[in-house]
């Protein structure tokens, strides 16, 4: 239970520092006497004290004896804490505050203490009230769920963001129904800060955005750029196109699919052998494998169709830019029937040199 010290906070203090002054103890006669205070006011705030800890009683024949505890009172226990927390009476009225929360709104405790909670400087507790028309609760006010908890005497958490002397505060707040020594209910407000993580979202958010937007603008530069390359592949008078170390067919170019007299669609996916004899595919496997073996392009004669027709293949390896292992090769074949008689020239030996 959290003691409420009601609105004698300074009569309170009075008779603490005077336990403090005499540490071996002293009567109620003792304290009444020694700060010009009735005696049924010394006992109220000397039980007040009992009851949080923050003194201590010892039957001493017919009189009682009272020291100061030797225990960390709760107030002392609640500044421990990196979290603001606040107790309200069931008037709402802040009977208790931690430093953290002085600390945090650069407030006196004059300014808070004993005051209801609206009529503290901070947005969490703001209401516009005219007095003639229904309250008005800004979105950063927290006042409708302290009063849903109290009225219902259940837990509530929500979140706030709100300005405050020039800064932006974002808090979860746990608000929580609590009973006094005396019977009577109130809360306490358990304000976490959560500031620093909220501008870190937003930074994160923000960050992720321009990643975005620059993933957006890479993805269009790489379709412009795909689209120029296969425009000037498809303007080229050679067979332009790629396979795998399957000899599956990966890019194609017009010319090719012109030669093989097939769709590209139906030729992207197949393999060599589906539109070459035996002999051609067999030398075609051939050179493919030593691409991957060896890691250098490979350059040699083929026909196609008719013998009087030659061509001169040229098949380089395309590594994988992670691995460096090779996953492709691409293959230019251009028809050299008009340059050279291949009766008589060896290309395989004048390029592969």
């Amino acid at each position: 239970m959290i003691h409420n010290p009601g609105g004698k906070n300074s009569k309170i203090e009075e008779v603490r520092k005077v336990l403090e002054e005499h540490p071996s103890g002293m009567t109620i006669k003792g304290i009444s006497n020694e700060i010009g205070m009735n005696r049924n006011s010394v006992a109220k705030y000397l039980e007040i004290l009992t009851i949080s800890g923050e003194a201590e009683r010892k039957n001493v024949g017919p009189a009682k004896l009272y020291t100061v505890s030797d225990n960390v009172p709760l107030s002392a226990m609640l500044d421990y804490s990196d979290d603001c927390i606040l107790v309200l009476n069931d008037s709402l009225e802040i009977i208790r505050a931690n430093k953290r929360f002085f600390e945090k709104f650069d407030f006196e405790r004059s300014d808070v203490l004993d005051e209801p909670a609206e009529d503290i400087d901070l947005p969490m507790f703001e209401k516009k009230d005219d007095g003639e028309s229904m309250p008005v609760f800004p979105d950063s006010s927290i006042l409708p769920e302290i009063q849903s908890a109290l009225s219902e005497m259940k837990k509530r958490s929500t979140e706030v963001e709100m300005e405050y002397d020039e800064g932006r505060f974002s808090f979860e707040v746990d608000i929580i129904p609590t009973t006094f020594h005396t019977g009577r209910t109130g809360l306490t407000l358990i304000c976490k800060d959560t500031t620093k993580r909220k501008e870190a979202e937003l930074e994160l958010k923000k960050y992720r955005k321009r990643l975005e937007e620059l993933v957006k603008d890479r993805a269009r530069e790489i379709r412009r750029t795909k689209k120029r390359l296969s425009s000037l592949i498809n303007a080229s008078r050679d067979s332009i196109y790629m396979v795998d170390e399957d000899c599956r067919y990966i890019i194609v170019n017009k010319e090719l699919t012109r030669r093989v007299g097939v769709d590209e669609n139906e030729l992207i996916g197949s393999r060599f052998e589906e539109f070459h004899t035996d002999e051609e595919t067999k030398e075609f496997k051939k050179k493919i494998e030593k691409v991957f073996e060896t890691g250098r392009k490979v350059v040699h004669k083929h026909s196609w169709e008719n013998p009087e027709k030659h061509f001169i293949r040229t098949m380089s390896p395309v590594k994988d830019p992670d691995t460096d292992e090779i996953e492709k090769v691409a293959i230019v074949s251009k028809d050299m029937t008009l340059f050279c008689n291949c009766s008589t020239c060896d290309f395989e030996q004048d390029f592969n040199q």
